[in-house]
């Protein structure tokens, strides 16, 4: 068998379209990080594997910052690479696609998750049994986000309407200051009780000492986490603060490569470490970041922003890793994350489960590719 055609479609969703103009700002500006670069919408980079055999696999690489260069570097990198060779071969194709890591790999997350799909169709199997089983049969998720609301109020709001949906835990961003921070943590905590976990997440808003005053407070309010209280890109910071706090500290979204994971977790940076499936090498590179992370007794809780072809891929792989803690179902609007794919992703009280088909278990809905193609 060898594939015959790799190809990558960008879509993009943009808010104003779905808002006529009027797009409310918790949307365009709903963490820290988006504060200079206000976020216009949801996109996508769809992938399909073709072979000679008649199989076709589906994946999804990250959409952000733009659909278009990530879809540029498989359809012109990545393809002319893997067209010709045996889709069966994963660890050597794998191998190969990240030799060209230091360009994009968040294409290389997208045709990895194709080619695990068509294995599956190969095989006639599901992605648990093909990564060796799963360990659960459902998968815990939370809510994300609670972004920028105006009050308190108005996060404990939707914090209630999480609880409402099912969920059985929810994050708030935060980064607004620490007084600001706080009142918006306490009213989350009072409208949702005690035993419900509320994790948080600055998306690199604090200095070292402000993160440790923040989360002295955060500690009296029972919280679950601290998720990126400074700059990623700063591990021995991240350590430094961990090591002077009593909660756990949690990073890795933005990271796209396994050796990036490895210097996270070597610098004791982490408690919890958050890849990406659209952007960290795909299925495999997922599980080989959470093999990383076993050894050092680091758990995964893996970043769930995306599409329905991610999330599924996600959840499958979350059900077999041994050192599984939560997944993030993301909840901000995203026209794309079910428009997609013509099957419904099987989320019920507060759980996600593996598909038990072949593969991915989906496919592709092609009228809204065509809607939201941004090529």
């Amino acid at each position: 068998m060898r594939i015959t055609k790799v190809e990558a479609i960008p879509l993009f969703a943009a808010f104003a379209d779905a808002f006529d103009g009027a797009v409310p700002p918790e949307l365009s500006l709903p963490a820290f990080s988006m504060r200079d670069n206000p976020l216009l919408g949801q996109g996508a980079v769809v992938v399909t594997v073709e072979t000679d055999a008649g199989l076709v696999g589906i994946g999804e690489a990250m959409g952000r910052p733009g659909p278009r260069g990530t879809a540029a570097h498989i359809n012109e990198v990545l393809a002319p690479l893997l067209l010709g060779r045996d889709p069966r071969h994963h660890q050597a194709l794998w191998t190969a696609m990240n030799e060209q890591m230091r360009f994009a790999p968040m294409g290389i997350s997208g045709v990895d998750m194709a080619l695990w799909d068509l294995r599956g169709k190969v095989y006639g199997d599901s992605l648990t049994n093909l990564l060796g089983g799963a360990m659960r049969e459902a998968v815990a998720c939370y809510a994300s986000p609670i972004p920028y609301l105006p009050s308190p109020e108005a996060s404990a709001g939707k914090a209630r309407a999480f609880l409402a949906a099912g969920f059985r835990a929810v994050k708030l961003k935060i980064g607004r200051g620490i007084g600001v921070d706080i009142e918006h943590a306490a009213a989350v905590r009072a409208a949702i009780g005690g035993e419900i976990p509320l994790l948080v997440d600055a998306n690199g808003a604090y200095t070292v000492s402000e993160a440790v005053a923040l989360a002295k407070e955060l500690v009296k309010l029972g919280v679950y986490w601290l998720e990126e209280p400074v700059h990623p890109e700063f591990p021995e910071d991240l350590a430094r603060i961990r090591r002077r706090v009593d909660l756990p500290v949690v990073s890795g979204e933005w990271l796209g490569s396994l050796p990036q994971f490895r210097d996270l977790i070597k610098a004791e940076a982490v408690d919890i470490v958050m890849p990406n499936i659209t952007r960290c090498g795909g299925i495999t590179g997922m599980m080989k970041i959470a093999d990383a992370a076993a050894l050092e007794n680091v758990m995964v809780a893996p970043h769930g922003v995306g599409a329905g072809i991610g999330i599924q891929a996600a959840i499958a792989a979350c059900a077999v890793m041994p050192n599984f803690l939560i997944y993030e179902y993301n909840q901000l609007f995203n026209p794309l994350r079910h428009a997609v794919i013509q099957e419904a992703l099987d989320f019920r009280a507060g759980d996600l489960y593996p598909p038990a088909g072949a593969g991915l278990s989906l496919s592709l809905n092609g009228a809204a590719i065509e809607r939201y193609r941004a090529d």
